[in-house]
């Protein structure tokens, strides 16, 4: 997803940046791995923070998976929160992972989920107590969050138990796909951008080709701009590059 807060200081260019090196609990500026800790609730309960069990499990897609930006996110938020959260390897299947149909403030083109039967995707997955959970939705403007149903999508957790629900922020234009109805993979920024001047190229988009055909310092320069990013979300729509995703029927609860 996206962390506008943090463009300053994390390159968007290395979006969506890294994630823990091993499931574990972030705690300030430090990060615990759990192979370290008697377990999760032990983690928590040493950390004075918020048990497990009053937490909101969601599924971290792109830099949500990274400890850095969950740091910053929590840090601009208008009112106090803590900085202890666990993030946890997990695997989620029948859902795959794209791009959205927009660009982000910081000038990246951020990670989007969609349904796909079959597929296993790795993930991260945290869980949030409430004030978290409230700070993490006020920085994903372009997202909507959703439950899931873990029995028809499962989500595999390393510590223990398949989860039963859970929650997944899902983009609100939907996701980059090639024009002929294929969902784009999920890419670093260079290797899109020289995808998407490949189609611009191809389709004739003289606007599309000077956007994203050029080194990658300068493409992410140019969608840096206002300017550029409503033109690009408007030309992802235009180019028929825009497919809406809908988890209504599939995995939502």
């Amino acid at each position: 997803m996206t962390t506008s807060e943090n463009s300053s200081v994390l390159d968007p260019l290395l979006y969506p940046w890294d994630p823990p090196e091993a499931s574990g609990v972030m705690d300030g500026d430090g990060f615990l791995p759990l192979e370290l800790a008697a377990g999760l609730d032990q983690a928590l309960a040493e950390a004075d923070a918020a048990p497990l069990g009053s937490r909101s499990l969601v599924v971290s897609i792109g830099s949500n998976s990274s400890a850095d930006v969950m740091r910053r996110k929590f840090a601009n938020y208008h009112r106090p929160v803590s900085n202890v959260l666990p993030l946890v390897r997990g695997q989620l299947h029948n859902i795959a992972v794209g791009h959205s149909a927009h660009v982000s403030r910081a000038g990246y083109i951020a990670a989007a989920p969609y349904p796909l039967m079959g597929e296993c995707t790795p993930v991260w997955v945290s869980w949030l107590d409430e004030r978290q959970l409230m700070a993490l939705d006020e920085t994903e403007p372009n997202y909507r969050r959703i439950q899931l149903d873990g029995g028809a999508c499962p989500l595999a957790v390393g510590h223990g138990e398949p989860a039963e629900d859970f929650s997944l922020f899902t983009s609100r234009w939907g996701v980059l796909s090639d024009g002929d109805g294929g969902k784009l993979p999920f890419l670093d920024q260079p290797a899109l951008f020289a995808l998407l001047a490949g189609i611009a190229a191809g389709d004739s988009v003289e606007d599309g080709e000077s956007v994203f055909d050029g080194p990658p310092e300068q493409v992410i320069e140019q969608l840096g701009l206002p300017s550029v990013q409503a033109w690009a979300k408007d030309w992802f729509s235009v180019a028929g590059l825009a497919t809406p995703v809908h988890f209504d029927g599939f995995c939502a609860e």
